[in-house]
């Protein structure tokens, strides 16, 4: 082969991996599919707002809290009662997890009901079965989340809304308003991977109502916030989301199969920290050491990002200082929590259980 046309080859390569891709549904998820992604919170302090044209976006510093997996089947395999209700507007279906967390409130058989066109990416609505009452709701229009091709500085918007009434029962109902720009393309990396992308910033209005009749509970929400996501070809789901609603910023990304229970990889200046006991109940204390005197701050997050209690201090100290935070007052629910050390210019971040 000349050089001539090695030269043409490679650089047609280099052009078609750094191009600007286009998403159409074959880029969505199908029946089958499962799809793994790790969750975390944004310990670095990402700003997630920065996009434009050929941008890169490296995410590389994700560490996995935990992992979930998205499970996609037909419709037809979902209970009769929702093949009844959605079998002639979605082609689609996504299990989700029961919910028990409410005395007296059991939800089970939880699906969300997509459909998949050559235009559009819909979610058409849902079905759960509260108490063991089937309760397929769907929404009068479908909440547009794609629309196809997707190509960059595309912008569009839906509204959707839905009810569904038994009386003397329960009552479900609410809207969506949607508003999307395709405001970005280039380069995203993250532990998964480095791919080409197209970037969707959304901004969503939703206000959803839940009203049980025999437990004299209600439960009206209403929400703003905004979802960042990068699209690939070929995968499925986003490579990345994230949602930022109020103070709290949650981040999924399709990865491999982890372990999160692994400690998180520290860097070298952090080493020094200690923090006993772990797992721990009601307090734990944190000992770290400075050379010369440092800015110090230790800060408790939940597993979806949200800032529990922090320590924040300008200290002259050096040599080892300790600090203790008891969180009895707090009534933290068991589980999964996040620990940020920032000792200067160093961040180093830990996992924590709560007992």
């Amino acid at each position: 082969m000349s050089k001539q046309l090695l030269s043409l080859l490679f650089s047609f390569s280099v052009f078609t991996a750094f191009a600007q891709i286009s998403i159409t549904n074959s880029d969505m998820p199908s029946i089958d599919d499962t799809i793994r992604k790790s969750h975390t919170i944004n310990a670095a302090g990402i700003d997630f707002t920065l996009t434009g044209e050929n941008y890169t976006w490296d995410f590389s510093i994700f560490e996995p809290i935990y992992q979930t997996v998205d499970t996609f089947v037909s419709v037809q395999s979902t209970p009769w009662l929702y093949k009844l209700v959605f079998l002639t507007s979605s082609n689609l279906a996504k299990k989700n997890p029961e919910f028990n967390q409410i005395p007296g409130l059991e939800v089970t058989d939880a699906y969300e009901f997509y459909n998949n066109t050559s235009n559009s990416f819909n979610f058409v609505g849902f079905g759960v079965t509260f108490n063991s009452i089937p309760l397929p709701t769907k929404y009068d229009t479908p909440d547009i989340i794609y629309r196809f091709p997707l190509n960059y500085g595309n912008q569009d918007s839906s509204f959707a809304e839905y009810n569904f009434d038994i009386p003397s029962l329960v009552y479900i109902g609410g809207w969506k308003k949607r508003v999307n720009m395709a405001d970005g393309w280039g380069e995203l990396t993250t532990p998964y991977g480095t791919f080409d992308v197209v970037r969707v910033k959304s901004d969503i209005y939703q206000y959803d109502s839940l009203y049980i009749d025999s437990l004299g509970l209600g439960i009206p929400v209403y929400r703003e916030y905004t979802e960042y996501k990068w699209l690939g070809n070929g995968f499925g789901l986003p490579l990345c989301e994230v949602k930022v609603e109020t103070m709290v910023t949650t981040i999924t990304y399709t990865d491999s199969v982890r372990n999160p229970l692994v400690p998180i990889n520290e860097k070298p200046a952090a080493k020094s920290v200690e923090i006993y006991p772990n797992p721990f109940s009601d307090r734990f204390t944190v000992s770290t050491f400075c050379e010369n005197a440092c800015s110090l701050s230790f800060g408790l997050y939940s597993a979806t990002g949200v800032l529990v209690e922090e320590i924040l201090e300008e200290t002259g100290e050096s040599g080892k200082i300790v600090r203790e935070f008891n969180l009895k007052s707090l009534n933290l629910k068991p589980g999964l929590y996040i620990l940020i050390v920032r000792q200067g210019d160093t961040i180093s971040h830990y996992k924590m259980v709560l007992q």
